[in-house]
């Protein structure tokens, strides 16, 4: 076999085996209880490429991976999302990208390290938008033998506290 065709070859293989990656994320996005990898960096990583492919839709992207995303907090989003659909001429609930923690589109991300945190782990984020960077803080706790996003941290507090208040802020303004 020829250099050439071993290269051909082996590209092809690449190829394929890159395929066969993409098919299994699109698999795992649509089904809710596949358990996500065992490796935090992995989760993270996915979903903010996910998440960037798709121009940083939220719900899109809330939509097609949220089996990545732990009980607690789904249940918090989902009543966010339906208070928001309840009062579509005004805004209700969140009014930013939760992952990225802005209302513009980022340029690029980063994930750093993987640091374990008790029975957890956390990931840092570093997000930019041309010079601009913000960070937001993943906390992953282990669901199945995979990671779900547990929480987002940023620097003017975390997602489920403010759904929480969302969420009273609705109670208490009911007739």
């Amino acid at each position: 076999m020829s250099s050439a065709t071993s290269r051909r070859s082996n590209t092809a293989r690449r190829i394929a085996a890159g395929w066969l990656v993409a098919a299994a994320s699109v698999v795992q996005g649509c089904g809710a209880a596949k358990p996500a990898s065992p490796d935090p960096v992995l989760v993270v990583n996915a979903l903010y490429q996910d998440h960037f492919a798709h121009q940083q839709n939220w719900e899109r992207t809330y939509q097609r991976r949220r089996a990545l995303f732990a009980p607690e907090l789904r249940a918090l989003l989902d009543a966010d999302a339906r208070a928001a659909a309840a009062n579509a001429d005004e805004i209700v609930g969140l009014d930013f990208d939760p992952l990225t923690d802005a209302q513009e589109e980022m340029t690029s991300f980063q994930v750093a390290p993987v640091a374990p945190r008790g029975d957890g782990a956390l990931a840092h984020v570093l997000l930019l938008l041309d010079t601009a960077r913000t960070n937001v803080v993943v906390k992953l706790a282990p669901s199945n033998g995979g990671w779900q996003v547990a929480n987002l941290e940023y620097a003017h507090g975390d997602l489920v506290s403010l759904l929480r208040r969302l969420a009273a802020d609705r109670r208490r303004a009911k007739p």
